[in-house]
């Protein structure tokens, strides 16, 4: 049985180094230069083997059509429990069900008009000429919605500042400094991580008591000892990880069109013009949302080349076959999203921001393109955040002229979800 290629690393710490520094370029490097069927492995301290994957095929074999093939690993249950996030089997498919009604695009189109008045706060408190982080004003402006809507609970704007750096602490457990130690290991990330979790489970065992009956909190709560959630560790497992998958990736993906939108003038400009014509000055309404096919495309692509998850981490079950190749059973992979969508073979100019790639479909492999995932456990979220991404960003078009508040371009690192290096400061001006 062949393995797809280990290229050698360094005497003990193998290829730790260069994936701990570096590790987008590192991965793309080792694909590029030893990849076989867009397959390579890498040999990492704490970690006996793993591979990252990185073609549309894998996707679907492994989400799709051999999915007894891989499963979550460990590392989820670790951080999340039984949580849908983490689940597996049956436990999956009965938290599915549960979830789901929450989720499904007509309950999305009843969270709209709340999603807009979290945004419309948010924004007058925006400066009429200065500079915001767009990362920071992006994640408490998702952490609002999230519990609004789902979570049964309006935060304070000026407050809930506990809450708010839990949530965001979550992420830190999956930096790739801790990924290559073993999970023993009480590293600076995974404190903070266990700090955060404990702080957001006593932050849920309050919201129990006050969430708004029509809230998922509130079901859970009811249901508290049937099939589903059995236990309180159960509940609380589920709504800290809404926390984490509700704000996280959304506020990223709009940091990044912000971004995007303010260092590429001609797709800012036409989106401005798109926002003028069907929203005007008025509030950003159902039927609105419905006729930005401008915005559309500029969020698709910025899904693209900035997938808030970068890569999927799991475990194979049994034998994988990727090309003439196999990797063994109970082995780690990576299946690496950010490869699949800057690959050249599917996209031109990959690494170039062009929303208008969108305007005609190229004929390209149905999973070349996967920032929710694929097949039946694809993100349960997809309607919820690009009904709020619409949302938001037509709001601030509406709403901002803006800049890029520095000379050098944003870089990116991976940590659990895709993270900016630096800081993130966008000139606003009010229009």
């Amino acid at each position: 049985m062949r393995t797809p290629p280990t290229p050698g690393g360094w005497p003990l710490v193998g290829h730790t180094v260069g994936f701990a520094a570096e590790p987008f370029q590192f991965v793309a490097d080792m694909l590029a230069e030893h990849g076989v069927d867009s397959a390579v492995g890498l040999d990492l301290l704490g970690i006996d083997k793993l591979y990252v994957l990185a073609h549309p095929d894998h996707f679907e074999r492994a989400f799709v059509t051999e999915r007894d093939a891989i499963s979550k690993g460990n590392e989820f249950d670790a951080a999340f429990g039984d949580a849908v996030i983490a689940a597996e089997g049956d436990e999956w498919r009965t938290q599915r069900a549960e979830l789901d009604p929450f989720f499904r695009w007509e309950r999305v189109t009843e969270y709209a008009p709340i999603m807009r008045d979290q945004v419309e706060r948010r924004l007058a408190e925006w400066p009429d000429e200065g500079t915001v982080s767009a990362e920071g004003e992006m994640k408490n402006l998702t952490l609002d919605v999230i519990f609004a809507t789902i979570l049964g609970r309006e935060l304070r704007l000026d407050g809930d500042e506990r809450m708010r750096t839990a949530a965001d602490g979550l992420n830190g457990r999956f930096a790739p400094q801790s990924w290559v130690l073993p999970s023993w290991v009480p590293t600076p990330s995974r404190r903070r991580f266990d700090k955060s979790e404990q702080t957001l489970r006593e932050e849920v065992r309050k919201l129990v008591e006050t969430a708004d009956k029509e809230s998922l909190t509130a079901r859970l709560a009811d249901a508290l000892g049937t099939e589903y959630p059995k236990t309180v560790e159960s509940m609380e497992n589920q709504l800290v990880g809404m926390i984490f998958a509700g704000h996280e990736t959304t506020a990223l993906a709009l940091m990044f069109a912000l971004y995007s939108l303010a260092t590429n003038p001609e797709p800012y400009e036409r989106a401005v013009e798109e926002v003028s014509r069907v929203v005007g000055d008025g509030p950003v309404s159902t039927e609105a949302l419905e006729n930005l096919p401008v915005l559309e495309r500029i969020i698709k692509e910025t899904l693209r080349l900035y997938p808030p998850v970068h890569t999927l981490p799991r475990e194979t079950t049994r034998p994988f076959s990727v090309g003439d190749r196999t990797i063994p059973a109970e082995t780690d992979i990576h299946l690496s999203i950010i490869r699949v969508q800057r690959d050249d073979r599917w996209y031109d100019d990959p690494d170039e921001f062009r929303p208008e790639r969108w305007e005609k479909e190229r004929d390209r492999p149905r999973y070349a393109y996967v920032p929710f995932g694929a097949g039946p456990r694809s993100c349960l979220g997809r309607a919820f955040a690009l009904t709020e991404a619409k949302i938001v960003l037509a709001s601030v078009l509406r709403d901002f002229h803006l800049e890029w508040g520095r000379d050098e371009p944003l870089d990116i690192t991976p940590e659990m979800t895709t993270q900016p290096v630096g800081d993130t400061p966008l000139a606003v001006r009010r229009r």
